[in-house]
């Protein structure tokens, strides 16, 4: 039986990918949410495009990951 959540990132995956681009814009307060968003965004894109099938969740949807408050209360992905 074929895994129905193959082209879903996992929590760990979009946190690291989050971080990534945090680093990337040189840090900052308030953007997390964006940089969770855009990660999740583009992880999905990546999954899809390798299973061969099309993003067509909504933003809203109710089965998706919960995502941190903040960088600042989660801390990054190697716990410092």
């Amino acid at each position: 039986m074929a895994d129905l959540h193959q082209d879903v990132p996992t929590k760990a995956q979009i946190q690291l990918r989050a971080y990534e681009l945090y680093v990337q814009r040189g840090g900052g307060e308030g953007r997390d949410l964006e940089d969770w968003l855009a990660a999740e965004r583009e992880l999905r894109n990546q999954h899809s495009s390798v299973s061969g099938k099309s993003d067509r969740r909504d933003s809203t949807s109710t089965d998706r990951q919960e995502r941190p408050k903040s960088f600042a209360a989660t801390g990054n992905p190697k716990g410092r």
